[in-house]
This record gives C-alpha cells, sequence and structure tokens, in this order.
C-alpha cells in the first residue's frame, strides 16, 4: 500500500511553474538570486569583510541577544510578514539605545517610521498599478526617463558615491515639523507623540533634525533621522539594492555606505521574509513537492496497521497448547515412578549418563574416557559456575549409580542441578516431532 501510495503522489504530481521576480510582488530576501532580491548586496557585504547574519528570529532577541549582538538592522521590503506591535517595541528600544535600523522599502512599516525629533515622517507611495507590466530582470523598464541622482550634501552615506540610479518607482520620504502652540507670550513646540510604553525613555524632542542625504527633485530617496540614542535610516527605493540594481551607477557604494561605519554585525531581516526559526524546515525543504504528502499518508497508514493489531478481524483463533515438555515435569514424572518402586539410583543413571553424554560431545571429548573432573573444569570456564560444585554432583552421581545409598529429595536436587548446568551451556532439549 505505501508503494502504491508513493506512486499514485508521484503520478499525479504536477510541479508548480516558477514564479518570475516582478514589481508588483517581489520577494527581498537575501536568500533571493532572483531580480527583486538583494542575495547580492548580502554577499558584497561579506566579501568585503563585513560581518553579515541572516536574521531569523523575533526583533525581541536584538535586546537579548549575548554574543553577535547587531549594531545595523537591514528590513529591505516588501514583507512576507507584517511588524507587529509586540515587535515594533523591542526593536525601537534598540534603536534608541544607540543601534542603527535601515528601512529599504517603497513602502515602510508604518511603526517604524518613527523620529523622535521635532518632525513627523510620512511616505509618498508610488503608483503600484504601473508595476505589472514591467519586468524586474530589465535594466532599461525599470529605469526608464529617471535620470541618476546626486548627493545633496557631503555625509558618511554619501561618501565616494558621484550618483546612484533609482528606479523610476521609487516613493518619497516626506516630513514636516510639528507646529507650534501659542501660549500667552511664549510659543510652545508640540512635540511628537512619545513612544509606546515600554518601560524605556527617550529624550522628546532630539536636537538634531532629519537629514536629507539624496533627494531627486521633489522626491526625497535617503533620509536619516534620530531615534533616542540611534538613527532610522530610511532608503526609499529597493531598487537601488536589489540584485537587478545594485551595478548600476554607484548603487553598490550606496550600499555599503549605509552599513559601512558599523564595526559589529549587521542583521539582515529574513524572519518576515518567511525564514524564521520557528519554521519547520523539514516541511519547507520539501515545500512544493509530493514527500510532504507522501510522508503524511504513510504516518496515517502505520497508524492504521497499529490500530488493526489490537482488532479482531476474523474468526477468534485458539490459544496455543502450553508446552508439556517441562525438564521439571520429566524430572517429576521420573521421581513420581522410582519413588513407587524405590529406584532412586535407576532415575539418576538415565538422567547423569544421558547428561554426560551430551556434554562430552558438547566440548568435543570422549565419553567413555574423559575424567569427570576435565568435563567439570570445561563446564565451569564456559558457564561460570562453580567446578568444586560441578564436580561434586558428578561425583555424587556416579556414586549412587555404583550402589550408594539415597532418597527422592536427594534425586531431585541433583536433577535440578543437571538441568540448570545445560541451561547454563545451552544445552537445550528440542522436542522431536510426534509421529
Amino acid at each position: 500500500m505505501a508503494v502504491v501510495l508513493i506512486g499514485l503522489n508521484a503520478a499525479s504530481y504536477t510541479q508548480k511553474e516558477k514564479t518570475l521576480d516582478n514589481e508588483f510582488s517581489p520577494n527581498r530576501s537575501s536568500f533571493n538570486a532572483g531580480a527583486t532580491g538583494t542575495q547580492a548586496y548580502y554577499s558584497l557585504l561579506a566579501e568585503t569583510g563585513r560581518k553579515v547574519v541572516r536574521w531569523q528570529e523575533a526583533p525581541a532577541a536584538l535586546l537579548t541577544a549575548k554574543t553577535n549582538t547587531p549594531s545595523v538592522f537591514v528590513i529591505i521590503g516588501s514583507l512576507k510578514r507584517a511588524y507587529t506591535e509586540a515587535e515594533t517595541e523591542p526593536l525601537l528600544r534598540w534603536v534608541a539605545d544607540g543601534g542603527r535600523l535601515v528601512l529599504i522599502d517603497r513602502e515602510p512599516p508604518e511603526g517604524l517610521l518613527m523620529t523622535t525629533a521635532n518632525w513627523k515622517l510620512s511616505i509618498d507611495e508610488a503608483e503600484t498599478s504601473a508595476f505589472v507590466p514591467v519586468d524586474s530582470t530589465d535594466q532599461g523598464q525599470m529605469t526608464s526617463e529617471t535620470a541618476a541622482v546626486r548627493a545633496v550634501q557631503p555625509t558618511l552615506y554619501t561618501q565616494n558615491v558621484n550618483a546612484i540610479q533609482p528606479s523610476r518607482f521609487a516613493s518619497s520620504i516626506e516630513f514636516a515639523r510639528f507646529e507650534a502652540e501659542r501660549g500667552g507670550e511664549d510659543e510652545v513646540t508640540r512635540a511628537p507623540p512619545p513612544p509606546r510604553d515600554s518601560g524605556y525613555t527617550v529624550a522628546i524632542p532630539s536636537e538634531a533634525a532629519p537629514i536629507v542625504h539624496f533627494a531627486s527633485g521633489a522626491k526625497n530617496l535617503l533620509v536619516e533621522a534620530p531615534y533616542g540614542n540611534g538613527q532610522i535610516v530610511i532608503l526609499s527605493d529597493p531598487y537601488i539594492v536589489s540584485n537587478g540594481g545594485i551595478a548600476l551607477a554607484d548603487n553598490a557604494q550606496l550600499g555599503i555606505n549605509l552599513v559601512a561605519a558599523a564595526e559589529q554585525t549587521i542583521a539582515f531581516d529574513e524572519y518576515h521574509h518567511g525564514y524564521g526559526t520557528d519554521n519547520n524546515r523539514f516541511l519547507q525543504f520539501f515545500e512544493g513537492t509530493p514527500v510532504v504528502a507522501i510522508f503524511l499518508q504513510a504516518f496515517l497508514l502505520g497508524g492504521l496497521i497499529f490500530f488493526s493489531q489490537s482488532r479482531r478481524f476474523g474468526r477468534p483463533v485458539p490459544e496455543p497448547e502450553p508446552d508439556r515438555l517441562s525438564k521439571l515435569e520429566y524430572v517429576g514424572a521420573m521421581a513420581e515412578l522410582q519413588s513407587r518402586t524405590k529406584a532412586f539410583d535407576l532415575a539418576i543413571e538415565n538422567i547423569y549418563t544421558e547428561f554426560r553424554r551430551r556434554a562430552s560431545r558438547y566440548f568435543g571429548l570422549d565419553n567413555f574416557t574423559a575424567k569427570s573432573s576435565d568435563i567439570a573444569a570445561l563446564i565451569a570456564e564456559r558457564s561460570g559456575l562453580n567446578r568444586a560444585e560441578i564436580e561434586e554432583t558428578m561425583v555424587t552421581c556416579e556414586e549412587i549409580i555404583r550402589g550408594e545409598p539415597t532418597n527422592k529429595r536427594e534425586v531431585l536436587q541433583l536433577a535440578a542441578a543437571l538441568r540448570d548446568i545445560e541451561r547454563k551451556l545451552g544445552m537445550s532439549r528440542v522436542a522431536k516431532a510426534r509421529i
């Protein structure tokens, strides 16, 4: 049945056609080597001496990591898992303690688009309907009628960057200062809402304001905003660091500059791309193949077999008859016979003679010439029994055969001792088939 199930699964399996990367539903994971992936960016950082890791845990682990604690956390969207409020709070706490959060997305998570400066950040999103007819692998289509962008001012992020080439779908990062409220003769600046209640404090407002590093006309492409003791860096076009666009202009150098100032670990968020450590790696490895279905069916089949073993599907089977060739029963019958005739020496003669013959053959000795002491020594060596006791048993049996008086109790003890020696040596008696 298992073979039949495997054959049916293999015969009926139709492999799904692999969907090409596109900007409408991109896969920005660093594991993806397609046009919308960022494997080239990750490899570039690793090969230029940066310590990069793929972070596959929830953001809360940033606060509890004992070793390889990241100093830069890179989130490249779009994401398969949305950031929840429970995940946003520890990430912002980590940034407030001095970390650098790099958001590379046309629509960054709203809960992370934060600053402790007296400014409000927002995103002017691009038209998503324009993504559909565009081939992500065609650089001409992606950058059609879009000029290269030069730096607004010299900063750490613009160092050695002459110009970057965004796609025509880049969004714009907007920020506006909170309005001042008049209260009598003094003006009171309205600060942004404080971070979520999380047991830590952030100075509000920060003295620094958001800084624009790259802008194209009315579009702000790269903005750095303070958050507590850390920074949130926002790049509004993931095409710049994607596999399809990182080779254009100085896009690769900008990608390095975004994390180059870090001296510790640079972490790429893969948890929200679906590569979390809490996922079943076995199922992930065989995803899209009939192997998972085969294993489940085999498991159900095995359960059915185990269940059927405790159920009776036919007529009752008669219980097996007990073995009537017990050694003790044989000894008891012989003892009963000899007790009636008072011929105990004859019983010992039958039992001991057969025992000595089989023991001699077992050790390759001549039964007629071998001494009892030699046989006892070999039995003790092989079975681990006491040699003196074995020899004493054999001598006693021989003396009874020669006419020494005995009784029923002694005969039973001697017979039991001989059978015990046979059992230790493995000289089991096999019942012959009855004709």
